[in-house]
């Protein structure tokens, strides 16, 4: 955990202005999983430590106690000869130790595998880490959007109230009709209604958002996104580093195989008392010892190492054709957010007019109301059509900046 993130953690509650990547990484550093990527690093280490075990002398303590119908005799009978009579019964304790010597340099094949297949392990977190962030964005940009939604109905709740007031000086004067207050009284309190609304879904998204952050968000008044380029990306996938680490796992799995095929040379020892002891004709309790060396080597398998091989090719070969499939995925996923990125950009181009317009028929529309054109309902309408132009053109703009953070979660780049 960095000083960064202890800082983005003490201050979010005191702070006005939260980032969406403090809120990536803040949601990747409490979530539960996060704490499996120290874990699955300590379980590699000591899975590579007993591997390193496997060279050192192995001590074994033996022990065997039997009887036997029959027990070796000499097949001669010689009156001036006393030959013993060997006990039936048998009895050794030993200590056994053996010692590898050479054995096809597998530890260090082990241990490189093993470091293998901690990458793919870790590369599992890290994709359920990396979904995360698609929770965060939903709900940070649905935040978003509350806060363009409000500042516009608290403006238009300012221009019902300039107009109420207005109109409430005329009626003292006696020539305006009740029904015209009425009516934009009704529509001032659809809007205090409406901003209620907002503030509830805020604080209801802004709840989910602490959960995931374990952050303090009550008083953060600003989110924001900061600049978002999506030129000259390349794919980053991690499921596509997956895929990659999986194979790299089985092409490395073939030296394991390799090594298996060369001869094994041990060291070993034993020593201990028993009856009979290495004098099998002898029916005393003797203490014995050996020592020597041992050479194993398996030189005919029937071709199995190598089916194992091919085995392992062919996984290689699979796993390829997944991965081109995956990149014709992400591709088709790109051509998809890339054209919603030039949707948001053209109706973009066209918002401006649509607002300077929809304001024109709208301040018109406030002129034949003081004159008594046109009635209350009217006026509210062309007035609502101008401020859901402007909520139009916020809300563009966030799904804008939106589409082309998928185009980056699409890359991986998230």
């Amino acid at each position: 955990m960095t000083i960064a993130f202890w800082g983005v953690f003490l201050l979010a509650g005191a702070q006005q202005r939260i980032t969406l990547q403090e809120c990536f990484d803040m949601a990747e550093l409490n979530h539960p999983k996060y704490a499996q990527k120290s874990l699955l690093a300590e379980s590699a280490a000591l899975q590579i430590e007993n591997y390193k075990k496997d060279l050192l002398p192995q001590f074994f303590v033996n022990g065997k106690m039997s009887w036997q119908n029959e027990v070796i005799a000499l097949p001669i009978d010689m009156p001036m000869l006393d030959i013993p009579e060997l006990s039936k019964d048998q009895y050794r304790l030993s200590l056994d130790v053996n010692q590898t010597i050479y054995r096809g340099n597998i530890y260090s094949k082990q241990k490189e595998l093993e470091a293998l297949n901690q990458i793919l392990l870790q590369l599992e977190v890290d994709k359920d880490l990396y979904y995360l962030k698609n929770n965060v964005k939903s709900l940070f940009f649905s935040i978003i959007i509350l806060d363009e939604q409000k500042k516009i109905a608290e403006s238009y709740q300012k221009q019902i109230e300039v107009k109420l007031k207005e109109f409430q000086a005329k009626q003292e004067e006696g020539v305006v009709l009740s029904s015209v207050l009425d009516g934009l009284r009704v529509e001032q309190l659809n809007v205090k209604q409406q901003l209620q609304e907002i503030k509830l879904s805020r604080a209801s998204l802004l709840a989910n958002l602490e959960l995931l952050t374990k952050m303090e968000l009550g008083g953060v008044q600003e989110l924001s996104v900061g600049d978002i380029s999506i030129d000259g990306q390349e794919q980053e996938r991690i499921e596509y580093k997956y895929l990659t680490a999986n194979q790299n796992k089985l092409e490395y799995s073939k030296q394991l195989i390799d090594a298996k095929k060369m001869p094994t040379l041990s060291a070993f020892a034993t020593g201990g008392i028993g009856r009979p002891g290495f004098n099998a004709l002898s029916d005393d309790f003797s203490e014995f010892l050996m020592v020597g060396l041992n050479l194993n080597w398996k030189v005919f398998n029937w071709n199995r190492f190598n089916n194992q091989k091919k085995i392992l090719d062919l996984n290689i070969q699979i796993i390829e054709t997944e991965k081109t499939d995956f990149e014709l995925n992400v591709q088709m996923a790109l051509n998809k957010m890339q054209k919603e990125i030039d949707k948001f950009e053209n109706l973009l181009k066209d918002d401006p007019e649509m607002i300077r317009l929809r304001k024109n028929v709208a301040d018109n529309a406030s002129h034949q109301l003081d004159q008594g054109v046109i009635t209350t309902s009217n006026y509210i309408d062309d007035l609502q059509k101008y401020h859901q132009a402007v909520i139009n053109m916020k809300i563009h703009e966030v799904q804008l900046v939106n589409s082309k953070l998928d185009y980056l979660n699409v890359l991986g780049k998230l």
